[in-house]
């Protein structure tokens, strides 16, 4: 409880103090407050006191105080009590005793108990030297505990810091390779405690055989350098799980230069390496798919131009075609790109038509990679297109159905064919053209070639149908 003695000082740099006196003799009072004012350094606020109660009331409610002193014998107290009382409520507070009765073994008892010195009224003097000893003892100890909870306070708060950012610390000693590392340190290379990790050589053989020399050359830079470590590597787990780790650090030399030990933080960076990859393979991904894009572009102007027979049937086309793989983009990205429904791209394509029941649709559930997707999304147009114009959509009473269906065993691995059938029926009769345009060179030839399939397309008198047999893999596989 010295507070007062940090914190109250007076301009000329006086330190305030506030004195609990237990003394029945008025004139000792006296006495006492005439030598305190001649104490170097210190002025006082003395708070006086007779009695037992009144003692208790000031400890109660009077304080905090940064000294007491005390007489030995009172008329319904004595010091030794009052001493019992302070070291209970104030148990940091110096405690002296000014007495005429204190002889050498009550005085030595005094000190066992606690009390910080004792002054015999007879040579008063001596309270001045004993008063600015004490508070000045007690003002360091203030300091030392006030430091000691700062560093405590700050190393609570490095652990916190430590713990929340999953940072796990180490130190190696250079000299015998031993290391010391926190349990979080350790964590990051899959033990349960820092015992796992008590020397330099189990460090390295924690880390995978490509990535060791990397590090080995990072920390040997750091030291030579003096720089800060900072390295990156893989380490194998002992359930044989590979984990990245970054370790950051500092070595520490000695007078002449030597380095003698080197310590830091390390930390699990195997999410973050992994979102990496993942990126990585995003953008070769999207510069697949736009390389792919471009050249189904390119196909389809080459392709459209051909067949246009002016150039605004040209523009016409086209920009119908790019429409129409423009829906299939929307589709896939609401899909995160991870593919499309069958139903979903003939259901696209056919919604134009779809009411009084012009369409049927139906078959299992089948899953398109997105190249698959965007390649039936066109052909189905094409056949769409050519219906409405030519076939079964283009009279009120036609329809168009596609169905579809797996054969050739169980399950929707290798072995199985998937079948498409377009078929119109109701329409104007077919008669088959004399130049095939684009939407049956795609159908006929574009899609066994990108699908791996076979395709049949039959201009039938009574309407078109188009069989499309595509092996079931991985792009194309049942749900």
């Amino acid at each position: 409880m010295m507070s007062m003695i940090h914190e109250a000082t007076t301009d000329e740099g006086v330190v305030r103090c506030r004195v609990l006196l237990l003394e029945d003799s008025p004139i000792d009072a006296d006495l006492a407050r005439a030598h305190l004012d001649h104490v170097d350094g210190f002025s006082f606020e003395i708070e006086h006191v007779v009695s037992r109660q009144s003692f208790l009331d000031a400890l109660e409610q009077g304080g905090p105080f940064d000294l007491i002193l005390s007489d030995f014998a009172l008329p319904d107290f004595d010091g030794m009590q009052a001493l019992d009382l302070v070291r209970e409520r104030l148990p940091e507070t110096p405690f002296i005793f000014v007495s005429g009765v204190l002889g050498e073994e009550n005085a030595i008892e005094a000190l066992k108990q606690g009390a910080t010195d004792y002054v015999v009224k007879l040579r008063m003097q001596r309270l001045r030297l004993v008063v600015r000893r004490a508070l000045i003892e007690a003002r360091d100890r203030d300091r030392l505990r006030s430091a000691a909870q700062a560093l405590q306070d700050s190393e609570a708060q490095l652990r916190y810091a430590l713990q929340a950012g999953r940072l796990g610390a180490w130190e190696l000693d250079l000299a015998t390779g031993r290391m010391q590392v926190s349990d979080i340190c350790a964590a990051n290379f899959g033990l349960s405690d820092g015992r796992g990790l008590s020397s330099y050589e189990t460090l390295k053989a924690c880390i995978l055989p490509d990535d060791l020399p990397g590090q080995q050359r990072a920390v040997q830079h750091a030291i030579d350098a003096h720089e800060d470590l900072d390295v990156e590597y893989r380490n194998v787990w002992p359930d044989g799980s590979v984990h990245w780790v970054q370790v950051r650090g500092r070595a520490v030399y000695d007078r002449n230069g030597t380095p003698t030990r080197m310590m830091g933080i390390s930390l699990d960076v195997t999410e973050r390496k992994q979102a990496e990859e993942r990126q990585n393979l995003l953008l070769e991904e999207l510069n697949h798919r736009v390389k792919n894009t471009l050249a189904i572009v390119q196909s389809i102007a080459a392709q459209t131009l051909r067949s246009a027979g002016s150039p605004a049937a040209f523009t016409e086309a086209f920009q119908a075609r790019l429409r129409i793989l423009s829906q299939a983009h929307d589709l896939l990205t609401r899909e995160q790109w991870q593919g499309a429904l069958l139903e979903e791209i003939v259901g696209l394509t056919l919604a134009p038509y779809q009411g009084a029941g012009r369409v049927r649709i139906g078959g299992p559930p089948v899953m398109l990679s997105t190249g698959v997707a965007v390649s039936l999304h066109l052909a189905f147009h094409e056949l769409a297109t050519n219906a409405a114009k030519y076939g079964a959509l283009s009279v009120d009473g036609g329809r168009v159905e596609v169905t579809w269906s797996a054969d050739g065993g169980e399950g929707d691995g290798e072995g199985r064919t998937l079948t498409l059938d377009w078929r119109e029926s109701g329409g104007p009769p077919v008669v088959a053209p004399n130049r095939r345009g684009f939407g049956s060179r795609m159908i006929e030839r574009a899609l066994p070639y990108e699908l791996d399939g076979d395709v049949v397309l039959a201009f039938a008198p009574e309407g078109l149908h188009c069989v499309l047999a595509i092996p079931l893999s991985p792009r194309v596989r049942l749900r």
